[in-house]
């Protein structure tokens, strides 16, 4: 399988930089397009396949799966396209101001946009709006404000697409770093800097550049530590970079990852990036490559579990009947998966578990009440 992964790495930088694929063989299609779906970065693969000599193609049946698949990953960006215009019209018509996050904002940086495959549709409205927005995606329905007052975001789904409104962006571990982060947030993207694009024929807001670089990269640091992220996660990363390196305020950067305590987990990920994507590392602020091993270890971790670690050994394992049973599992496959990750960046890690402690316990305390 390792021969796949490196012809699979080699194949997504072919498609990030137009990069040769380095092939001596013909790669064992079946296991490459295996790896491909588990990563979500099949469309990827289909954007690097013609250009390969003609004794390295897939046969006829191969290039069939990929050409729907590709197909596939074009028609939900049109369905998301025209979903996020709904959405964005309606939020309008209540003058509640919206920001995209992550989705079809980042394939925009994509040499080709509509090879980056799309999942569903985040928008930020900030908690003055937050229930106000829950109004308008159902209404009708009433809304308990006790329930959702602290929740991150409130999900939807409609007409086949995921939508989630976001009360705020992010949560970090630690009271004071999360505390400072949610001031950032707000004053970021209810701020004068957000960016206007269209996408679809839709105007839409954007984060602020210097907003995305850190959430961006923190967004999947998260997912990362609590179960496991794909390529897409981190090709993401890497062309946002490329396209805004040099836009960056990487002074204000480098103050702001000290502050919400993530400067090792953005040296890790973008020695990550360089070694394995093909990142120009001098495109990439304050990178220094002293965790080249570290980054071994996130290689490692992200082959073997798939995009949000949905194929880690860990998941197959069912979770038992019971809401205090399920929790416990729950609770012992957090446990194990951070121990793997704690070599990669301890502080980060041993900050998240106590996050996650702590909220667990609160849970049950709510249920046992």
């Amino acid at each position: 399988m390792k021969a796949s992964q490196d012809i699979l790495l080699s194949l997504v930088r072919n498609a990030l930089w137009g990069t040769p694929c380095e092939l001596t063989a013909k790669p064992d299609w079946d296991k490459v397009l295996y790896l491909a779906r588990q990563q979500t970065v099949t469309g990827l693969v289909a954007e690097a396949v013609p250009g390969l000599p003609e004794e390295f193609q897939p046969d006829a049946g191969q290039k069939l799966k990929i050409h729907s698949a590709a197909m596939g990953i074009y028609r939900s960006h049109a369905l998301l396209n025209g979903k996020l215009a709904q959405v964005r019209e309606l939020m309008d018509s209540a003058d509640i101001r919206s920001v995209l996050f992550k989705g079809q904002g980042v394939a925009l940086n994509y040499p080709n946009p509509q090879s980056r495959q799309c999942g569903d549709i985040d928008l930020y409205v900030g908690e003055k709006n937050f229930l106000k927005g829950m109004d308008l995606l159902e209404p009708g329905v009433v809304h308990d404000v006790d329930m959702y007052k602290d929740m991150k975001h409130f999900t939807i789904d409609s007409d086949g697409v995921h939508v989630e409104l976001h009360r705020i962006a992010e949560m970090l571990p630690g009271r004071k770093a999360d505390r400072e982060f949610q001031k950032w947030t707000v004053e970021e993207l209810m701020g004068p800097d957000v960016r206007s694009v269209m996408i679809g024929g839709c105007e839409v807001d954007l984060p602020p550049v210097d907003f995305d670089t850190l959430y961006i990269m923190n967004h999947a640091w998260h997912h990362f530590i609590n179960g496991g992220i794909g390529l897409r996660q981190l090709c993401d990363w890497t062309m946002y970079l490329h396209r805004f390196h040099d836009r960056i305020d990487v002074a204000r950067l480098e103050s702001n990852l000290k502050r919400f305590r993530l400067t090792r987990a953005w040296q890790v990920m973008s020695c990550f990036c360089v070694k394995y994507l093909g990142f120009p590392a001098g495109e990439c602020p304050l990178h220094s490559g002293r965790y080249g091993r570290e980054a071994d270890k996130m290689l490692e971790l992200v082959f073997s579990e798939g995009n949000f670690g949905k194929f880690s050994s860990a998941r197959k394992s069912p979770r038992p009947a019971g809401h205090f049973a399920g929790k416990f599992h729950s609770f012992m496959v957090t446990n194990r998966r951070m121990l793997k990750v704690l070599p990669l960046s301890p502080a980060e890690v041993v900050r998240s578990w106590v996050f996650f402690f702590i909220r667990g316990m609160k849970n049950v305390n709510k249920r046992i009440k």
